[in-house]
């Protein structure tokens, strides 16, 4: 019901307010969705660059060691291609805040030995060749996770560690016994291991947040400026021409003048609606004028008439009251006008008394209209005088009323 009561234009701000709320809401969650699946493609990216450097540092030193008369030993151990790759990664970890390091199912380093998870991507990249790496968002300890692995691959400079152990180098048969370890007879182009990136989630979830936030205020702000502009903009177009409108119709019931027209500034639909209008109040005045033509012909008629016309209710009460009325009873018109009709009627004629006036015109209404009668009338004074009645009976607006001719 309150909402009824409200003007238009608080009605339009409410239902454009809802519907651009819902698109609002709609909008957030495509675009929190849109930023979840970009910052994952962005650490995705950055996983992946982290990984291939990591790759590409091990293949570099790889390479150079074979190129040059560097020998490697015990002293000499960070040096080991894999070993210095997963210790530079760890340090560009800690500056990320990342998790970087080599793993591997055959490995050599206990901290290099591979969680459940990377277990099953290391086969599972066994069982795929083709894969190039893979990501997940995962839980560690309770925690969301955002987990990278992109593999190694033994290449020429791996095999000489990594390959038939009677070739591998004096202080690799020291550190790594043939009979105890595992990381020998790997053969040219097969997976040795992957590197490893972990991110937190909740880095990545502050960077959604932060971003989602600013986004929020952001469109907030349009669809606060949008709903204010449409608002101007509907009570330019729609409200206030439909308030003239208004305040045209209230002054033409007011003041009953259906001469004037309410002034138009379009040809839109509210343009359209004054122009009907308008038309309708010259419908209008004209039907007013007709009518006002018929009624004064009427009076004429009816006052100028050498008869008595008296038209009363079907309660008796008294509506017209000529001027031949007025001499034959001695009743004014604004006297008799109200009256009812049987204090005209004199008392030895049928008794009316007060109430039963329409009963008895319900039961011989018929016969008083069938012919002429004779009746005997009472003046104001309360003289007798003899009087010819004929009457006649209408409708109008679902009553009766009747109309009594009086002649002496």
């Amino acid at each position: 019901m309150r909402y009824r009561n409200l003007g238009l234009l608080t009605k339009i701000n409410i239902l454009v307010a809802i519907v651009l709320l819902i698109f609002f809401a709609i909008s957030a969650f495509l675009n929190f969705r849109q930023l979840e699946s970009f910052t994952v493609q962005e650490a995705t990216e950055k996983a992946r660059q982290a990984a291939s450097h990591a790759i590409h540092t091990r293949e570099y030193l790889s390479q150079q060691y074979q190129l040059t008369t560097i020998q490697l030993s015990v002293d000499r151990y960070g040096m080991i291609p894999v070993v210095a790759s997963n210790r530079i990664g760890q340090r560009v970890a800690t500056d990320l805040d990342y998790r970087i390091r080599q793993t591997s199912d055959r490995y050599r380093n206990p901290d290099n030995a591979p969680d459940e998870f990377e277990e099953r991507v290391l086969n599972t990249f066994r069982q795929n060749p083709a894969l190039r790496e893979y990501h997940e968002v995962t839980k560690v300890l309770g925690e969301p996770m955002f987990r990278y692995l992109q593999p190694f691959r033994v290449e020429k400079s791996c095999l000489e560690c990594h390959g038939d152990p009677e070739d591998a180098p004096n202080y690799i048969k020291e550190l790594f016994p043939q009979q105890t370890d595992q990381a020998y007879n790997y053969e040219l182009g097969e997976i040795i291991g992957a590197a490893s990136i972990s991110i937190p989630m909740d880095r990545l979830e502050d960077q959604i947040y932060t971003n989602l936030r600013t986004d929020l205020i952001t469109t907030a702000g349009i669809f606060i400026a949008l709903i204010t502009f449409l608002g101007l903009l509907i009570r330019i177009a729609v409200t206030q021409p439909l308030t003239r409108l208004g305040e045209g119709i209230r002054n033409i019931v007011a003041t009953g003048r259906f001469d004037r027209r309410i002034s138009r500034r379009g040809r839109d639909e509210i343009g359209l609606l004054i122009d009907g209008f308008n038309g309708m109040m010259e419908h209008l005045r004209e039907k007013t004028e007709h009518l006002k033509e018929s009624e004064k012909r009427f009076r004429l008629l009816t006052e100028n008439a050498r008869d008595a016309i008296i038209s009363f209710l079907a309660n008796g009460q008294i509506i017209l009251f000529n001027r031949k009325a007025e001499r034959l009873f001695g009743y004014s018109k604004s006297e008799a006008l109200g009256m009812t009709i049987d204090l005209l009627v004199h008392e030895e004629c049928v008794s009316l008394q007060e109430g039963a006036t329409e009963d008895y015109l319900d039961r011989k209404g018929g016969e008083l209209m069938s012919r002429v009668h004779k009746v005997p009338a009472r003046r104001r004074d309360g003289s007798r005088i003899e009087l010819e009645l004929s009457l006649s009976v209408a409708q109008s607006d679902g009553h009766l009323f009747y109309t009594a001719i009086l002649r002496e």
